[in-house]
């Protein structure tokens, strides 16, 4: 895991150059990974949207002509990429301020918790990424009213999961709800909606992916009991405690599995299947470290196959991730990844 962040605060570079990243680490790029691998399955699940195992064989024995039309993405699934990343950078850059204090107990998302950047010019940065997003969205998608309720479901809950008095982060199953919903369901669809219409074809397939995200969730609230506990966040983690948490994250799990077989969608079975073995240990071994790795395994492994759909994806995920490696060793003197990213 590197070098693990302690409570010390840590001693940035004095450069400026590297400072300026600072406003752009803050938009979570690691955390705009499940958002763009989301976005690029539904938008292949639309491309392959089948509904009998014979269409699925059929699907597989013509992967080749599939695999070649995300060899070169067209211009409104690089634009849509691009737009989604803008408004949930927003997104994220409204939680961590709301999270500030919590961040700080913690000891996670230390740009904002300890100051390293500056709040009235983290207000102007969301700002100005909302509004560009809601006015290219409108401009773009102006003949598509499905999309733009999708966009707008994504700023309300993206809101409304930071922002109290309503603040969903706040209150148990209903943290749970939003995340699933917002990377499994509406990420997905915004992806589908992109090579095929929003139908009841797409809110089936959809299923699968927002238990896979929902078993992950649970376990990333584990190790922030204390925090969250202290300042009065009462997260499903917190209502549950480790011990039932990792038993509901184990049975969200089966349910996608078993719902990955009903819609016959072979990416998140695929997936579910191969991240049952460490959630099983997880509830024998209720570690930091194993809950961690179980929480961060479905996610990879679902980037992993949308490489493989979408090869042009490598680039973006490595770059990404070397990227933000290169930033915390260079800012920071510390190793990436680890959870104070």
């Amino acid at each position: 895991m590197g070098n693990s962040l302690t409570q010390t605060k840590l001693q940035p570079t004095k450069r400026s150059a590297i400072h300026l990243l600072d406003y752009i680490i803050v938009l979570r790029p690691t955390l705009l990974l499940p958002v763009w691998t989301l976005v690029l399955l539904g938008y292949y699940g639309a491309l392959s949207d089948t509904s009998t195992y014979e269409g699925l064989r059929a699907v597989q024995l013509s992967f080749l002509p599939k695999f070649n039309i995300l060899v070169r993405p067209n211009h409104e699934l690089l634009g849509t990429l691009c737009l989604y990343s803008m408004l949930m950078g927003a997104i994220y850059i409204i939680n961590q301020i709301c999270d500030k204090e919590t961040d700080a107990a913690n000891n996670k998302l230390f740009l904002v918790a300890q100051g390293h950047v500056k709040i009235r010019l983290l207000v102007l940065e969301a700002g100005m990424l909302l509004v560009s997003a809601v006015v290219w969205a409108g401009f773009w998608f102006r003949n598509n009213l499905s999309y733009l309720v999708l966009i707008g479901l994504s700023i309300l809950l993206g809101v409304v999961y930071s922002i109290r008095p309503v603040r969903l982060k706040g209150r148990p199953f209903l943290d749970l709800l939003a995340n699933a919903a917002g990377y499994g369901g509406i990420a997905f669809l915004i992806g589908w909606g992109l090579a095929a219409p929003m139908n009841g074809e797409a809110l089936r397939r959809i299923i699968p992916y927002a238990l896979c995200v929902g078993a992950a969730f649970v376990n990333t609230t584990l190790p922030d009991l204390n925090g969250d506990n202290e300042f009065g966040d009462r997260t499903t983690g917190v209502m549950l405690g480790a011990k039932l948490s990792c038993l509901l994250s184990l049975v969200l799990l089966v349910g996608a599995i078993l719902a990955a077989w009903w819609v016959k969608d072979m990416i998140p079975l695929f997936t579910a299947l191969l991240c049952l073995p460490p959630f099983i240990y997880m509830n024998f071994r209720r570690e930091r470290r194993v809950i961690i790795f179980a929480a961060r395994a479905g996610i990879l492994i679902l980037s992993l196959i949308a490489c493989v759909l979408a090869p042009f994806y490598i680039i973006l995920l490595a770059g990404s991730l070397i990227f933000v490696r290169w930033y915390y060793s260079v800012r920071f003197g510390i190793t990436y990844p680890g959870r104070e990213a």
